[in-house]
C-alpha cells in the first residue's frame, strides 16, 4: 500500500496558539500542585515550563518558546506597568529616602562582593565587574506574583517591591556603562569613551521618554472614558505601544512600561479603576510567562556551573544583605527590613537573561563564560527564590493570605 499520496495528509503544522492554550492550561495545573505542595504558585508555573521544556520532555521546544515570544513581551509590560504604580507620589514621599539608601546599599553591596570574590576566584577584573553589575537585577514578576498570592501588606511588602523596580534600573545604568568601557578598544579611544558615556543615557533617557509620553496621552485620554471595556483595551494597548517602540528604538522595554505605570498611577484620576481592570485578564499571561521562563531554562547547564557560578550564586545574597544591614544600622531601620529584604531580593530572570542576551550579540567570546553562569544560577534563583520571599512575607508579618 502506497502511503505517499496521504503524506500531506498525516503532516501537520501546529498553529502557534496551540502551544499558548496547552501552556496556560499545563502552568494552571502546576500552579495548582505547588498549591497542594505548600508552595507558591509561581514556582509550580516554573518548574511546570521546566518538566515540558527542551530540557526534560521537550513537549514544547526552544523554537516554540522563541516564537511565541511576544506572549513574554506582554506579560512582562503588565507586570512592569503594575511595579510602576508602586511610585505614587504621596507613596515615595513615605518611604524614599529609605528606599533609595536601601538601593544604594544593595546595589554597591551585590557589585562589590561579587565582583571582589569572582575576581578571587580567578576571573579577571572586567569579567568580575561586569557580573557583579548583572547580580545587582531582582526578578520583579515573581515577586509581585507572590505578594499577590499572600495578599501582603505593609511596610516591608511597600520597600521590597520598590527597591526591586528600583534594583533593575540601577543594574541597567551600572551594566551600560561597564560593559560599555570594556568594549572601547574595540570601537577606538575616542569614539568609545564617548559610547561610554552616552550609551547608557540613551538606553534609559529613551525609554524614560517612550513611557512618559504615552502614559500622559493615556491619562489623559482615560479622563474621557465611560465604558470599562474601552479603559482595559486602551490600557493593554498602551503596554503593547510601549514596549514595541522601546525594543525598535533598541533601549529598555522594562523600564518605559514601569514609567508609564508611574505616570498613569500620578496623572489619571481613575489609576485605581485601572489596575483593577487589568486584574482581570493579566492572570493567564501571568501563567504562560512563567511557564515559558521554565521552558527556557537549560538543566544541562548545572553540572557546570563550576566555582565562579557557585561563587556568583553565593555573593550575590551575601552582597544585598550585607549593603542593606549597613544601611539599616546607619538609619536606625526595622530589624525586619536589615535582616529579611536582602534575601527577599533574591529572585533574578528577566533583566538578568536580556543583559544575557545583549552580550551574546555584541561579544560572542565573553559570552561563552558569562552565559552558563548567569542562566545556571537563574535556574536556582527562579526555582528557590519564590519560596524565600513567601518565607520573608510571613516571617515579617505582612503575608495575609495563609495556605
Amino acid at each position: 500500500l502506497d502511503m505517499s499520496e496521504y503524506s500531506d495528509f498525516f503532516s501537520i503544522t501546529v498553529h502557534q496558539l496551540a502551544p499558548v492554550g496547552a501552556v496556560m492550561l499545563l502552568g494552571l495545573l502546576g500552579g495548582k500542585a505547588a498549591h497542594q505542595l505548600r508552595l507558591p504558585r509561581v514556582t509550580g508555573y516554573i518548574l511546570t515550563g521546566v518538566l515540558i521544556g527542551p530540557s526534560v520532555l521537550s513537549l514544547v521546544s526552544q523554537e516554540t518558546v522563541e516564537s511565541i515570544s511576544i506572549v513574554n513581551d506582554i506579560a512582562l509590560g503588565l507586570i512592569m506597568f503594575a511595579i510602576g504604580g508602586v511610585f505614587e507620589i504621596n507613596h515615595i514621599k513615605s518611604v524614599g529616602k529609605k528606599v533609595l539608601w536601601l538601593t544604594v546599599g544593595q546595589s554597591l553591596g551585590a557589585l562589590l562582593v561579587t565582583a571582589v570574590l569572582l575576581y578571587v576566584v580567578g576571573l579577571d577584573l572586567y569579567l568580575s565587574c561586569l557580573l557583579g553589575s548583572i547580580a545587582i537585577a531582582t526578578a520583579p514578576a515573581a515577586t509581585l506574583l507572590v505578594i499577590r498570592e499572600f495578599e501582603a501588606k505593609g511596610e516591608f511588602t511597600d520597600i521590597l517591591i520598590t527597591c526591586t523596580a528600583t534594583s533593575n534600573v540601577v543594574c541597567i545604568l551600572v551594566f551600560e556603562w561597564i560593559f560599555s568601557f570594556g568594549e572601547i578598544g574595540e570601537i577606538g579611544e575616542d569614539s568609545g569613551l564617548l559610547y561610554a558615556f552616552i550609551s547608557p543615557l540613551w538606553e534609559l533617557g529613551g525609554s524614560l521618554l517612550i513611557g512618559f509620553t504615552v502614559g500622559y496621552l493615556i491619562s489623559k485620554w482615560e479622563q474621557r472614558v465611560e465604558d470599562q471595556a474601552e479603559l482595559l483595551m486602551i490600557i493593554v494597548a498602551g503596554i503593547m505601544l510601549v514596549t514595541g517602540l522601546a525594543i525598535s528604538l533598541n533601549v529598555q522595554p522594562l523600564f518605559a512600561t514601569m514609567i508609564m505605570g508611574a505616570v498613569t498611577t500620578n496623572f489619571s484620576m481613575m489609576h485605581r479603576l485601572v489596575y483593577i481592570e487589568i486584574r482581570q485578564i493579566e492572570q493567564p499571561l501571568y501563567i504562560a510567562f512563567f511557564v515559558l521562563a521554565g521552558a527556557s531554562l537549560h538543566l544541562d547547564l548545572l553540572p557546570g556551573i563550576g566555582i565562579a557560578g557557585l561563587t556568583y550564586l553565593v555573593a550575590r545574597v551575601a552582597g544585598k544583605s550585607i549593603g542593606i544591614w549597613l544601611v539599616g544600622k546607619r538609619m536606625k531601620l526595622d530589624r525586619g527590613v536589615t535582616n529579611m529584604l536582602g534575601f527577599g531580593m533574591s529572585a533574578q530572570a528577566g533583566v538578568a537573561i536580556g543583559l544575557v542576551g545583549l552580550i551574546q550579540d555584541q561579544n560572542a567570546e565573553l559570552a561563552i563564560t558569562v552565559t552558563p553562569i548567569i542562566l545556571a544560577t537563574i535556574l536556582i534563583y527562579e526555582t528557590f527564590g519564590p519560596p524565600v520571599i513567601e518565607f520573608v512575607l510571613f516571617r515579617t508579618g505582612d503575608a495575609q493570605k495563609h495556605f
